[in-house]
């Protein structure tokens, strides 16, 4: 008994050994004759060269595969076009083949015949409809036919319906007519709209903790609007943007279409009622901080969400309140704000108190805001001059964040603006506009070796009387995002006893490249410029250089940078967390 084991594995290893000089012989070689992107296609998908390292290419398999090699590389010539293509396969050497391709000419397409059937052609944008499929199709007349072309034209084309009213469409008839004699295809595609779909009802659950309301009241189309894919996209990114859900699903039901109207199922897993934050902040301006906050997200049972966030620091400190409204199905949502703050910065001490209510429309990646707000100011320069100020205004915002990654921007831009104005002096110590705009680029022409990063600040303040321009509205320069080398808003008007108070006018901007030294982790050099002055005439930018590191952790971009001032010459350094906005 004990020694069949041993006997077994003498036979498997003889065995072995005796297989080894087979598969050793299966072992070839393949060489191409062709032009270059026909001999990709061959070295890609011919049976002869994929299966040449295959451990059971034995003498018979390899027999095989060199009787059908000149067919197989055939009909995978037709797929480029290429009808009429000579192809051989000799034999080099010991076990090494050359397989020559000679392809002639392609076969260009000569008529395109595109139509689209169905109730589309009773609507009025039929015309722009079909314009619009012309556009999308990949294979113009004179162009060489491809039969990859050929599957993504249609697949555009019937995409295109499908997305825009009639979800239901199909091809009713596809024909290519390939004549090789004289090069030339006849392409015709019919397509066969089918119904004009309308949204049915919005069916959703997993709700729990929340009205119902809430969620059907973020969709921006009633049951009967008419289909459109990109209104189901819509709606599901304004539910994941949420503060009540973690995790959202919106699809069309259309294999329950009634009346030609779809369902739509809305499956969503809700977040908790309550959140309570408790954290240690550290900023290289400020100083390290506590910030306390705290949020209800079903405030009376109807959705409205509430908030407190009280934030300590050396030189800053405030307390802010929220209410926020749940966005209706206009697209708006609202909220009323309000905070109190007190700050000592550059020796000007401010006690600022603001209110205000705000009307928010968010589309895709822009934010629009609408409001009133009145803030009440009380400032002190130096322990000397103090002074009262107030004003009501109108204020639009809009902010634009187009990149590539929020997380790690290698490309693409943020825009953030601002208009604000009095109505006169009503409710306000002096009638005033004000502008500001901040933008940041990113560029990366060549990811491998660094990514570019530009950004521009400007700013103005017209007043009938500026100095009943409260501090909060005028402006400092100086400090992370700003000119770095330069302490926190030390950039200004010279004050009483060396505070720096605020300008009417700004300008800053930077220019960074942003060098990869290992995963995550970038090497940053920078130029700085700006400064804030009470008149273009009177501005004078302020220069800075610098290096810096950045490192991309799971939580936002973490910046640390060293800059050298050229106005005293100190170096100082700056501790950011997070995008510009």
């Amino acid at each position: 008994m004990s020694c069949r084991p041993h006997s077994f594995r003498r036979s498997g290893l003889a065995a072995l050994l005796l297989a080894l000089p087979a598969l050793a012989q299966a072992a070839y070689t393949v060489s191409i004759d062709a032009p270059a992107g026909l001999a990709s296609l061959l070295q890609d998908n011919l049976d002869l060269i994929t299966q040449q390292q295959e451990a059971d290419a034995d003498a018979g398999l390899l027999e095989a595969l060199l009787r059908s090699a000149p067919e197989d590389a055939r009909a995978l010539l037709e797929t480029e076009g290429y009808f009429q293509a000579q192809v051989t396969v000799e034999k080099t050497g010991e076990r090494q083949y050359k397989v020559t391709v000679k392809p002639g000419q392609p076969v260009l397409v000569d008529d395109v015949t595109l139509r689209l059937e169905g109730e589309i052609r009773a609507d009025d944008d039929f015309q722009q409809r079909m314009a619009k499929a012309l556009e999308l199709w990949t294979l113009p007349i004179g162009a060489p036919y491809r039969q990859s072309e050929w599957d993504a034209g249609k697949r555009a084309v019937l995409r295109s319906l499908m997305v825009d009213r009639y979800p239901k469409a199909r091809i009713a008839r596809s024909e290519a007519r390939i004549d090789p004699a004289s090069g030339k295809a006849e392409l015709t595609v019919t397509l066969d709209s089918g119904p004009r779909i309308a949204f049915g009802d919005i069916t959703v659950k997993g709700m729990r903790r929340y009205p119902e309301s809430l969620a059907k009241g973020l969709a921006d189309f009633q049951p009967g609007s008419p289909y459109r894919q990109q209104k189901l996209l819509d709606y599901q990114a304004a539910l994941e943007q949420s503060p009540y859900f973690s995790s959202v699903i919106v699809s069309p039901d259309l294999e329950h279409i009634d009346g030609n109207r779809a369902p739509v199922d809305v499956d969503v897993v809700e977040l908790a009622r309550q959140k309570l934050e408790l954290g240690l902040t550290y900023d290289s301006d400020l100083g390290p901080g506590v910030r306390l906050g705290y949020d209800h997200y079903n405030i009376f049972k109807r959705g409205f969400t509430g908030s407190t966030l009280i934030d300590w620091q050396r030189d800053k400190q405030s307390v802010a309140f929220g209410l926020g409204f749940p966005r209706a199905a206009d697209g708006y949502s609202h909220s009323i704000t309000s905070s109190f703050k007190s700050e000592n910065i550059q020796g000007v001490k401010t006690d600022t108190l603001d209110a205000g209510a705000w009307r928010i429309r968010t589309r895709g990646n822009i934010e629009a805001r609408l409001g009133v707000e009145y803030l009440m100011e009380r400032e002190e320069a130096g322990g000397l001059e103090s002074r009262n100020t107030h004003v009501t205004q109108l204020v639009y915002g809009w902010t634009q964040r187009a990149v590539d990654d929020l997380m790690r921007p290698r490309n693409g831009y943020l825009l953030d603006t601002r208009l604000s104005g009095t109505l006169g002096v009503l409710g306000s110590s002096t009638s005033l506009v004000r502008g500001y705009a901040r933008a940041v680029a990113y560029w990366s022409p060549f990811p491998k070796y660094g990514t570019f990063v530009g950004r521009l600040e400007l700013g103005q303040v017209w007043a009938q009387n500026l100095n009943d321009v409260p501090s909060a509205l005028r402006f400092r320069a100086g400090g992370a995002n700003s000119v770095r080398g330069y302490e926190y808003q030390s950039l200004g008007l010279p004050g009483p006893n060396g505070s720096v108070l605020g300008g009417n006018v700004v300008a800053t901007g930077s220019l960074e490249y942003q060098i990869p030294i290992k995963p995550d982790w970038y090497l940053a050099l920078f130029t700085d410029a700006g400064n804030a002055a009470d008149g273009w005439a009177n501005y004078q930018a302020e220069r800075s250089n610098g290096v810096g590191v950045r490192w991309m952790s799971p939580v936002a971009p973490l910046s640390f940078d060293v800059a050298k001032a050229e106005k005293d010459g100190k170096i100082r350094w700056n501790l950011s967390l997070g995008l510009a906005f």
